[in-house]
């Protein structure tokens, strides 16, 4: 049997050290560090997507970092398609494919291979979504117990989002969602999560928020809104959607920054759930325990050489 090729993941939580760790292994084992956070792929956008500095990119070699644009848009799909791309011309140059992000779902729809949808798909999405926005949560899960009461019987009916991709699934396949095949991974991959005490974890998100300011957030913000438009994608990140308010005058400096520190906070947690609850890592806090660095180092390099001949092309 042909073994998958090998990867190594590093994902968590905002401002945890996620770069950081991905250096010290690209630069112990020989690693290629492939950005998967939906943001850094935007020129311009430093300050406040936390982008690797430039002592940083050249401490360890980066890809997909400044490859866009900041009007331009940005998916899965074309995170995957690139991802792609890059790990084969790694993995070919005899290194290691070392992926660091916070976008979950970037990550794990890539170590799976999953399906990157259709145009169609994404109607029969819009139709579902549309449905729920306006007949509720519990009519749209009513719908999935019509067509597929095994699949509404696992699926909570406040979870719409769950629901609506179930409805999707089974009127653009044809299939009953609760007989879908599990999906292969497409990708050998360790997962390393990084976390810490929720606490110390929200005080280093407000410490980075008040730093990103001093550096420059808002004229970095104002730059992308001067190009882009205060519409674009980019600008949905947290840390620049919250300044728009205020540099149209519609809010004063103090509550635009707290209102990005909460943002940040709540998304961090909901990081930490996804990244718990899809993906399994391996779970390690760095910040309250740095000697484990050392443990991090042989775990990766052991699960190498659990099968060198999945290195041979």
């Amino acid at each position: 049997m042909q073994q998958k090729p090998k990867i190594v993941m590093v994902g968590g939580p905002t401002a945890v050290g996620k770069t950081a760790l991905a250096i010290d292994l690209a630069q112990k084992l020989g690693g290629i560090i492939v950005n998967a956070d939906a943001f850094q792929v935007y020129r311009g956008m430093d300050i406040g997507t936390a982008k690797p500095t430039a002592a940083e990119q050249a401490a360890a070699e980066h890809r997909l970092i400044d490859i866009l644009d900041p009007r331009a848009s940005f998916s899965v799909a074309e995170f995957m398609r690139r991802a792609d791309a890059e790990i084969a011309a790694i993995r070919q140059a005899g290194k290691l494919p070392i992926l660091v992000g916070g976008t979950g779902f970037y990550l794990n729809a890539l170590r799976l291979g999953l399906p990157l949808g259709t145009e169609g798909e994404s109607a029969v999405r819009a139709k579902w979504q549309h449905f729920a926005d306006a007949n509720g949560e519990l009519a749209t899960w009513q719908e999935l117990q019509q067509r597929d009461p095994a699949a509404a019987a696992k699926i909570p009916a406040a979870n719409v989002r769950r629901t609506v991709r179930a409805l999707e699934v089974i009127e653009t396949t044809g299939q009953l969602f609760s007989q879908q095949t599990p999906p292969e991974p497409k990708y050998d991959a360790l997962v390393i999560g990084l976390t810490t005490d929720r606490d110390k974890l929200y005080a280093r998100i407000n410490a980075r928020v008040d730093q990103m300011l001093k550096e420059g957030l808002v004229a970095e913000v104002q730059r992308v809104v001067a190009i882009a438009g205060p519409n674009a994608q980019a600008l949905a990140a947290i840390g620049y959607k919250e300044l728009i308010p205020y540099l149209n005058g519609e809010m004063a400096l103090a509550p635009a920054v707290e209102l990005i520190k909460r943002n940040s906070r709540r998304y961090a947690k909901r990081q930490l759930t996804y990244f718990r609850n899809q993906m399994a890592p391996h779970w390690f806090d760095l910040i309250q325990e740095p000697e484990r660095m050392a443990q991090i180092e042989k775990l990766v390099y052991t699960w190498i050489n659990e099968n060198l001949s999945d290195n041979a092309e």
